[in-house]
């Protein structure tokens, strides 16, 4: 019966008509970017094939083959190049930041600067699935692959890896029959078979964090409206909010910009204290460094830098609190009665098949050990991104294959190199022995305000956060 059921599936995947796409325009579709310049690529102690070129998208890919090769391929996805103005950021591919340790280890790599930047997580899934295709037809097939990435290269990796397969099999000849059914699905919609990954610094909420970032504008305006109310938002935000708007905005939140906040500049504090992923250590010291780059990003939020054909931002449902209690206090009922709510446009980011959305969801159905690592003062892709993805992970029934870290730094992706080894070992480790390495709870709130929360997995130094903050402040005095 399995097997008619089986048949009976993929006939009627390969059979549904291609989804009615509205006749619009986006910016993303036309734009071209030109290749720069990616950086040193030198031979090693360790090398003994390497070769940089350009794929059939227009993609520049690396890859590098030890001598002292294991078999296996990790495939490395870089994070964003920044804003797309009127000025695009050119093509570039970076080598891994552990590329030599990776070398001695004998694993080899991929890596690809994607056919077109901004934040196309589309295309970064589809660009490091096509290097991984090109490792096998230029070198030869490995054994396992891992995938590595940062930042939005996180968000690549948690969608690259649940596309190829997505279900658990039964034992036995059903179990055969299942296996076959999920490669064949795989491919279909152009997945590769990856056997672990490490997501770090991830946005691994997906579209979570652009509300993450439209709240922050919103709100802001929202709270500085109470004091002054000629202030008014409209969203998307205007090209001129930043020479209009937000100017009075700062004069009521702050007092001096960006360290020390008015009243209402505390509001804002605490909500984004909640919303970023709630009272942990160094949110306090993280939060003046992030209010500039949070103001910047708010015109991001809506059409996600004319990925898609309209604005993705929706705040109708949200309730927004200044601490953990769910009961709301008089300050935050103003703010919820008050607050610009914004409807997501139709028909953006919609289901398209078996193909990727154009902002993939990353849903936690994952089939593969995961290590997912955040560090606690990161602002710019909130610790609130390992929560909600846990949370998912945990609604699907796949907590066993998750082990999520908090590490303790201010900097987006603020790693030390001991930090991305650490997690790249215990990762093989996992694959390799079965054996489940240790992870934070990352849920538990008490947990996560502890002082001592992030210092298991802190370790070496880095060039922003000082030591104080790091492992001399997990030594109990």
């Amino acid at each position: 019966m399995l097997k008619y059921s089986i048949a009976l599936v993929l006939a009627t995947l390969l059979a549904l008509p291609a989804l009615t796409q509205r006749s619009v325009t986006i910016a993303q579709d036309d734009r071209v970017f030109e290749i720069g310049d990616s950086g040193p690529f030198d031979e090693t102690p360790f090398t003994l094939m390497m070769k940089e070129g350009v794929d059939s998208k227009g993609a520049v890919y690396r890859w590098e083959v030890p001598v002292n090769w294991n078999g296996d391929l990790v495939v490395y996805a870089h994070g964003w190049r920044g804003q797309c103005g009127d000025e695009l950021p050119p093509l570039t591919v970076d080598n891994p930041p552990i590329r030599e340790y990776l070398l001695e280890k004998g694993f080899a790599w991929i890596a690809s600067s994607f056919s077109k930047n901004c934040y196309d997580v589309k295309d970064g899934v589809e660009s490091s699935n096509r290097v991984a295709r090109i490792f096998a037809e230029e070198v030869s097939e490995p054994e396992r692959r891992f995938m590595l990435g940062f930042s939005m290269g996180g968000h690549i990796t948690g969608a690259a890896i649940e596309m190829f397969p997505n279900v658990r099999c039964p034992v036995g000849e059903q179990g055969e029959i299942c296996t076959r059914f999920a490669n064949a699905l795989g491919e279909l919609v152009g997945g590769v078979r990856y056997d672990g990954a490490a997501p770090m610094c991830g946005v691994m909420g997906d579209t979570a964090l652009f509300d993450y970032i439209g709240d922050y504008a919103v709100a802001a305006a929202a709270l500085a409206a109470e004091i002054d109310p000629s202030i008014e938002l409209e969203f998307p935000l205007p090209e001129d909010y930043a020479e209009t708007t937000l100017p009075s905005v700062i004069d009521v939140l702050f007092v001096d910009f960006p360290q020390i906040n008015t009243a209402q500049g505390d509001l804002l504090r605490e909500l984004t204290r909640q919303s970023s992923g709630g009272d942990r250590p160094i949110f306090d010291i993280a939060y003046p460094f992030y209010v500039d780059v949070l103001f910047g990003l708010s015109q991001l939020s809506g059409s996600v830098e004319d990925i898609l054909s309209g604005n993705i931002y929706d705040n109708r449902t949200r309730v927004y609190q200044f601490d953990a209690n769910p009961t709301l206090n008089v300050a935050e009922q103003v703010l919820n009665d008050n607050i610009l709510r914004v409807r997501r446009d139709r028909g953006v980011n919609i289901n398209r098949n078996l193909k990727l959305k154009r902002v993939p969801e990353i849903t936690g159905l994952i089939n593969v050990p995961v290590i997912s690592v955040h560090n606690l003062g990161d602002l710019f892709v909130p610790f609130s991104m390992q929560q909600i993805y846990a949370r998912n992970v945990a609604t699907n029934q796949r907590s066993d294959l998750l082990v999520s870290r908090a590490t303790r730094s201010i900097v987006h992706c603020e790693f030390s190199p001991e930090e991305v080894v650490q997690t790249f070992d215990d990762l093989v480790k996992w694959v390799d022995t079965g054996v489940k390495p240790a992870g934070d709870n990352v849920l538990d709130p008490e947990l996560v305000a502890d002082p001592f929360y992030g210092c298991q997995f802190t370790t070496g130094t880095v060039r922003t956060t000082p030591e104080a903050l790091r492992s001399e402040s997990c030594s109990p005095p």
